[in-house]
């Protein structure tokens, strides 16, 4: 909204449209939604146009009050074999869409390079309904206060136009942001490196630019992985002993994590 908001120029009928026509947001967990409303009314922002409650049975009204060009989400990451697939939210996401519109995800990495016969399937639905655009590759402890420190990407679509034939897709390692970890604040831009990184990664995804070890163009099915990591060549003149075991310790430890969480997740279906 803030970025909406500078692009106004100070123009208040505009301001008034982008609040009251221009975001829409919905939540099923209704203290999240109190705290969000809570939080958007102290901002005087309003109350623009947030719905409480299913985003798979309130889509259909948003999509027909508001056509939306755009969506935005970071869907629930699945923790047990009866969550519901962040694939099928970023579908439900895309259904909303005008054509043409684009859908940005940020999800669990392991949803685009499982190879189960459920992972093969929703992203074949996703190439038959919409064109993949481009996955980033997302910085490691991007979300490292979680209860899990999952890793991520970004997945960038264009709504209902299916992926043409020998159409190549844009995979980028996104992986150092520039942030860094002080205690008390999380993730921040200490070293004022940012903007120049961010204008970096605008610049090679609008411009597709093919970097080593960075990004690359690659034509994709849903049996192949989506990611860049994937498909770099790896460079051994480079390799660093320190660093192969600092990643297995990180895997280790992450593995830990996942094991802690699904024994947990067993325990709450029992009870």
């Amino acid at each position: 909204m803030k970025r909406m908001l500078m692009d106004a120029k100070g123009d208040r009928d505009r301001e008034d449209s982008i609040k009251n026509n221009q975001l829409i947001g919905i939540e099923f967990q209704d203290d999240i939604y109190t705290l969000l409303i809570s939080n958007m009314i102290l901002h005087r922002d309003g109350r623009t146009n947030i719905y409480w409650g299913d985003c798979f049975q309130e889509i259909n009204d948003v999509k027909k009050r508001f056509k939306p060009t755009v969506g935005l989400l970071n869907p629930p990451y699945k923790t047990k074999a009866s969550d519901t697939e962040e694939f099928e939210f970023i579908l439900n996401n895309l259904s909303a869409l005008e054509p043409g519109g684009t859908c940005i995800a940020i999800i669990p990495i392991s949803c685009v390079i499982e190879r189960t016969d459920t992972a093969i399937n929703l992203k074949k639905r996703v190439l038959e309904e919409h064109t993949l655009e481009a996955v980033l590759s997302m910085p490691e402890e991007l979300f490292h206060n979680s209860k899990v420190n999952t890793v991520t990407c970004a997945v960038i679509l264009t709504a209902h136009k299916p992926h043409p034939k020998g159409k190549k897709t844009w995979f980028a390692y996104c992986r150092d942001d520039g942030f860094v970890k002080l205690k008390n604040r999380g993730r921040v831009d200490a070293n004022h490196t940012w903007e120049t990184i961010k204008e970096k990664w605008v610049t090679a995804y609008r411009n597709r630019e093919i970097i080593d070890g960075f990004s690359l163009m690659r034509e994709v099915t849903e049996r192949e992985e989506w990611c860049a990591e994937a498909y770099f060549e790896t460079d051994y003149s480079q390799f660093d002993v320190s660093a192969y075991n600092e990643t297995v310790r990180n895997f280790i430890l992450f593995s830990m994590k996942m094991l802690e969480t699904h024994n947990e997740s067993e325990e709450d279906d029992e009870k």
